[in-house]
């Protein structure tokens, strides 16, 4: 296929699809005060909110990979982003915390049902080093939604209510939706009988395959951890301000969008097996430095931090290039 107009339409598409993820779960959280107060609940209440939608992520992700193995990759975005978008939009107008609730749960199944399709329409498209190079693409511009989506929901909460931020991402969604439908390529798929149960059976019973997705569950796992500590460890523990915190946590991700696009340019020419287990080798050094240095200060601890999730740039796209690989049909 040809490498210019496409491929970048391909890597912008895909990472604007992926971005929906992070944003509706980064730009809310300067709102969890203002939606409590006005939906009559405490702000733990609200923090229920986001578990629900990992959960229905997780879900939407479950189902909606076999069903787009088998009716294609379209029809499952299409619905997905869909259902995504009337869900935000419906967030706006909840006026109780059960609903609010709810409405997260299904928003969030819409997500998955949707972004569960990039990482297979780069493995209907590309193989091998090139998959690779791609996922690393994706996943750098990806990253600038957690970058930024802190900072752009306060920013709408300085000018309109916390609705808006919902109405925002539903705006954002149904321009994503716009884009892929009129400017992506399709590519034509067979309908084959649904066989999920199988499909995941064939993935699991996959030895080889499972050691790469074990590899990437343990590794994404110390930056969920971070994620939900990292207010704790630098606000809490070392006593920084808001803006030095948003700062620091910028740099993680500024870090991880540039190890992955060395990645992208290194696995031109190195396998991303070698890739992989270099980043997985120097992850593991720098926790173990981690938890040697649990009381030094901020000044070890933030930049040992930063690479441990900075270096993920090196694991995640070559993770998922590596299994997907075994898999053709899905």
């Amino acid at each position: 296929m040809s490498h210019t107009l496409t491929e970048r339409q391909i890597i912008l598409t895909l990472a604007s699809l992926s971005a929906i993820t992070p944003l509706a779960i980064d730009m809310y959280l300067p709102a969890f005060p203002a939606i409590a107060l006005d939906l009559r609940s405490a702000i733990p209440q609200v923090e229920i909110s986001l578990s629900l939608f990992f959960f229905g992520m997780a879900m939407g992700q479950l189902f909606g990979g076999p069903i787009s193995d088998a009716y294609g990759r379209r029809p499952m975005i299409l619905i997905g982003l869909s259902v995504f978008a009337l869900s935000s939009f419906m967030l706006s107008i909840t006026n109780s915390i059960e609903m609010f609730w709810v409405l997260r749960a299904i928003q969030s199944f819409g997500g998955g049902v949707a972004t569960v399709n990039v990482s297979a329409i780069v493995r209907d498209r590309f193989e091998g080093k090139e998959s690779a190079r791609i996922f690393s693409m994706i996943s750098m511009i990806m990253l600038m939604a957690p970058l930024l989506a802190p900072s752009l929901g306060s920013f709408i909460l300085k000018f309109f209510e916390w609705e808006a931020i919902f109405i925002g991402l539903g705006c954002y969604t149904l321009f994503t939706l716009g884009i892929y439908l009129f400017r992506f390529p399709s590519i034509k798929k067979e309908r084959t009988k649904i066989t999920p149960l199988q499909n995941y059976k064939t993935v699991l019973s996959h030895k080889l395959a499972m050691v790469f997705i074990v590899s990437q569950i343990l590794c994404t796992s110390g930056m969920y951890t971070f994620i939900t500590s990292s207010s704790f460890i630098y606000m809490e523990h070392f006593h920084l301000e808001a803006t030095s915190f948003s700062l620091i946590f910028a740099l993680n991700v500024t870090l991880m969008m540039f190890f992955g696009r060395l990645n992208a340019s290194i696995v031109k020419t190195k396998e991303p097996l070698s890739l992989l287990r270099f980043g997985m080798i120097v992850q593991a050094l720098l926790g173990i430095l981690l938890f040697t240095a649990q009381n030094a200060s901020i000044y070890v601890v933030a930049p040992l931090i930063g690479l441990y999730i900075g270096i993920l740039g090196f694991i995640f796209s070559n993770s998922i290039a590596l299994t997907l690989e075994f898999f053709s049909d899905n």
